[in-house]
């Protein structure tokens, strides 16, 4: 069953990760950031990334009828039911990959690629995402 407030909330929360996201990605690179500052695009990356995650487990079960019990599993159900093109299920995989290496593997340094990333703007994939899901919601 649809939850259009929820559908909303999630779009208000994802529209200001990416506000943070661009923020960060427009600073002046000769800046440096606090570790708190990184912390904090870390945190907004990994929300963002585990939003479109939940939402693709939302569109799966109240389109397709079917339920995701984990979020790995999820590329391979939006890929199976052709909710995502090759290319953008690529881009998936890139986001989930570096989110997982940032969530579990924390000890290590992984800005950098975090921040190669997000001057990349990959993280735009999400509101496209998030747009053509609901809408297909709505159908």
């Amino acid at each position: 069953m649809r939850d259009k407030q929820w559908e909303q909330a999630l779009y208000d929360h994802q529209h200001a990760m990416i506000k943070r996201l661009d923020s960060h990605r427009k600073k002046d690179k000769t800046d440096s950031l606090t570790s708190d500052e990184i912390m904090a695009v870390e945190h907004a990356f990994q929300l963002l990334v585990a939003s479109m995650l939940d939402l693709a487990k939302y569109v799966l079960k109240n389109h397709y009828q079917v339920n995701i019990e984990n979020r790995s599993e999820v590329l391979a159900s939006l890929l199976e039911h052709k909710e995502v093109t090759f290319e953008q299920g690529e881009q998936i995989r890139a986001l989930v990959e570096l989110r997982d290496k940032i969530l579990y593997d924390y000890l290590e340094q992984n800005f950098e690629t975090l921040s190669e990333a997000l001057a990349l703007r990959r993280y735009g994939l999400v509101e496209v995402l998030t747009k053509e899901w609901t809408a297909r919601l709505g159908e």
